[in-house]
C-alpha cells in the first residue's frame, strides 16, 4: 500500500512541472494558471518569505539562520527568496522536472536543490537545518504518508531550530478509506494512464484542468501526537486559510526541539 502510494506521488508532480509548473506550485487568485509571469510569480514567494521570516523573528529572535530547508521546494518560489535571509537555503522536491526548473531559474547557485524520492529525508542528517519551512505541500499528501514526512522534517531540524509547516485539518474522507471495490478498481489502472488522462484533458479544455489536484488534511490532534512522538515540541499553532476550503480548518504549526 505505502509503495503504491509512493510510485504515485513521484510521477504524478513530476508530469504536473513539465506540463506547467507555475501553475502546479501556485494557483492565481483569479484561477488563470496559465498566465504567470516570472517575475510576478517569483513576487509572490518574496512576500511568502518575509512574511514567515518576520513571524520568525517575533516567535524565536535568537533562533539560528544558518541553513534553511524548503521542503517540497517546487520550483524555488519560496527558496529563493528564503536565500536572502539565511546562510544557506536547500530545496527539495518529489519532482525532477520542479527540481530542473527549479535549478535553471537560480543561475548564481545562490540556492541547492535536492531531489528526493524516498519516503522519507534521510538524504539529510539528522539535525542538518537549523530551519525548516513548508507551505502548501503537505495538503496533497495523503495522510498516510504525512505521518512520515512530518517525524522526520522534525528529525531534519537542529536543537533550537525552528519548524513551520502548514496542514489543513481533515478534508472529506481518505481515499485510502473508501470503498473497497472502488480502491481495488483504481490499483488496476497504472498511474501513468492517471496522468495521461489529466494531461490529455488540460491539452483539450485549458491549463485550469492541471490545476484540479487531490486535497487532503489531518487531524489536527494526530499532528500534535506526531510531533510529540518524533521529539519536537510545539511553540504556536495559528489559523491558515491557505488551503482555500472555508469549511475545512487549516493551521500553521511552529515546533523547536
Amino acid at each position: 500500500m505505502m509503495k503504491t502510494r509512493w510510485r504515485r506521488l513521484s510521477p504524478a508532480w513530476d508530469a504536473l512541472g513539465r506540463a506547467n509548473a507555475f501553475g502546479a506550485v501556485l494557483t492565481r487568485a483569479d484561477g488563470e494558471l496559465g498566465s504567470w509571469q516570472c517575475d510576478e510569480f517569483f513576487a509572490t514567494g518574496v512576500a511568502d518569505a518575509e512574511r514567515f521570516v518576520a513571524d520568525l523573528t517575533a516567535l524565536a529572535p535568537t533562533v539560528s539562520r544558518a541553513r534553511v530547508l524548503d521542503f517540497g521546494c517546487g520550483v524555488g518560489r519560496v527558496t529563493h527568496a528564503l536565500a536572502a535571509y539565511f546562510g544557506e537555503a536547500v530545496g527539495v522536491d518529489v519532482a525532477a522536472s520542479m527540481i530542473e526548473r527549479a535549478r535553471a531559474l537560480d543561475p548564481e547557485r545562490r540556492c541547492s536543490f535536492v531531489l528526493n524520492h524516498a519516503r522519507d529525508l534521510t538524504c539529510f542528517e539528522s539535525g542538518a537545518f537549523t530551519v525548516v519551512y513548508s507551505r502548501l505541500v503537505l495538503q496533497h499528501i495523503r495522510p498516510a504518508l504525512v505521518r512520515r514526512y512530518v517525524p522526520e522534517l522534525v528529525r531534519v531540524l537542529a536543537p533550537g531550530g525552528v519548524l513551520m509547516f502548514q496542514l489543513p485539518d481533515a478534508i472529506g474522507v481518505d481515499p485510502e478509506r473508501g470503498a473497497p471495490f472502488l480502491r481495488r478498481l483504481k490499483r488496476l489502472v497504472p498511474w501513468s494512464v492517471v496522468v495521461g488522462w489529466r494531461l490529455l484533458k488540460c491539452r483539450l479544455s485549458g491549463p485550469t484542468e492541471v490545476s484540479q489536484m487531490t486535497m487532503f488534511g489531518l487531524p489536527a490532534a494526530d499532528v500534535l501526537a506526531l510531533i510529540a512522538g518524533a521529539g519536537g515540541r510545539v511553540l504556536d499553532v495559528r489559523a491558515d486559510d491557505s488551503h482555500g476550503c472555508d469549511r475545512v480548518r487549516g493551521f500553521e504549526y511552529w515546533v523547536t526541539r
